[in-house]
């Protein structure tokens, strides 16, 4: 019986992925703070492991990317993430993130990227792993 390749990844995934269409933005973790450097491409997906987005260019894998995500109608803490409902509170979710795998997108225009989430970050200058 074949097996087609979205039944393989779905089985090798721990964590259900979750559409949605945001801004992320990002930037090498050298590059560090990352409102002086960062990048922005458009999120397709996450997980409770990862997320997949479009960037302008091509990463290879392993390399170390500071993400930042804004959930509207959440609030972070320190250890949780609330639902409020209201679209005026925004929780940023600052991450750090190993590329997985990086392929350029059927118009050669962009790259589409899968990140695994490898710890986050927090405001205080802490980081927490994931």
């Amino acid at each position: 019986m074949a097996t087609s390749m979205n039944e393989l990844f779905k089985e090798r995934r721990s964590h259900e992925r979750l559409p949605k269409e945001a801004v992320i933005s990002y930037c090498l973790f050298e590059e560090l703070p990352l409102s002086a450097s960062s990048r922005q491409g458009k999120l397709c997906d996450f997980s409770g492991g990862g997320v997949r987005f479009l960037a302008a260019e091509s990463f290879s894998k392993g390399t170390q990317l500071v993400l930042e995500l804004t959930f509207k109608g959440w609030r972070a803490t320190d250890h949780d993430w609330l639902w409020t409902g209201n679209n005026s509170d925004a929780g940023i979710l600052k991450a750090l993130g190993a590329v997985m795998w990086c392929a350029s997108t059927l118009d050669n225009e962009q790259f589409e990227l899968g990140v695994r989430f490898t710890g986050r970050l927090h405001d205080q200058g802490r980081q927490e792993t994931i």
